[in-house]
């Protein structure tokens, strides 16, 4: 979307898919990328190595302070969060009581939990096992296309699920809450590199987007990708018709 957004404005846009937050950040950094969306709590825990977890409003305004350092300027949030999040089905949290994830820690030690291959080696998930006392009999690394299905065939108990995901109402998971706030805010921040810090056509095309996408805009978007009804490029011209118009 954000590339059709620069396009209207006349200016030409690559997207560089596939990359890691590190590498992501790494090449915004050093210029080899302009633009990146990434998320405010990986970069408090991985690039700042922040182990408390503030408020929203504190993360972002300490972050824009931290990379403002780093030269590259935080344009704002987009509106929506990707955090982490544990989901269960609606029947297997029922059958268990869980609501949250301390009711999930009492049953933890005999259910399987699958996440995606970076969330257990990452600060997050030391966080949240701390906090909560949690112990899994099995865990499991998998695309994260698979685990929505795997959790809702019952191949595994409890996934590591995004709350942006659209696959969330697909598959009717309940999202477990984290009640001793464990899990750092997600926002998904526009950041710019140094070298463009100073182009006001392209920050012009961009500010419009600042807290437009609300969450269940997004992920009504990621579903129609994700579903096989749309392509990821008509998924972003519905969703930039849908905040467009209030710009």
């Amino acid at each position: 979307m954000i590339k059709q957004r620069l396009e209207a404005a006349g200016l030409s846009a690559e997207r560089r898919p596939g990359l890691g937050s590190n590498v992501l950040f790494d090449a915004l950094a050093s210029g080899e990328v302009d633009i990146a969306v990434d998320y405010s709590g990986t970069l408090w825990a991985n690039r700042m190595q922040r182990k408390d977890v503030p408020n929203r409003e504190t993360m972002l305004g300490e972050l824009s302070q931290w990379l403002a350092t780093q030269h590259i300027k935080m344009i704002g949030p987009l509106g929506f969060e990707n955090a982490y999040t544990l989901a269960m089905t609606k029947q297997k949290a029922d059958a268990f009581k869980v609501h949250t994830i301390a009711d999930l820690a009492t049953h933890a030690s005999g259910l399987s939990v699958a996440g995606d291959y970076e969330i257990f080696a990452r600060p997050e998930w030391a966080l949240l096992r701390s906090a909560y006392g949690l112990n899994f009999r099995t865990q499991r690394q998998m695309h994260p296309e698979f685990m929505y299905r795997a959790v809702s065939e019952g191949e595994v108990d409890v996934i590591a699920a995004y709350t942006s995901d659209g696959q969330i109402s697909t598959y009717g998971l309940d999202v477990l809450a984290d009640t001793k706030h464990a899990i750092p805010s997600y926002d998904a921040i526009l950041l710019i590199s140094p070298k463009r810090v100073g182009d006001e056509k392209l920050l012009a095309a961009l500010k419009p987007l600042v807290d437009s996408i609300n969450v269940a805009a997004i992920r009504e978007a990621n579903a129609r990708a994700s579903n096989g009804g749309d392509t990821p490029d008509s998924a972003a011209r519905w969703l930039w018709e849908r905040v467009g118009k209030k710009q």
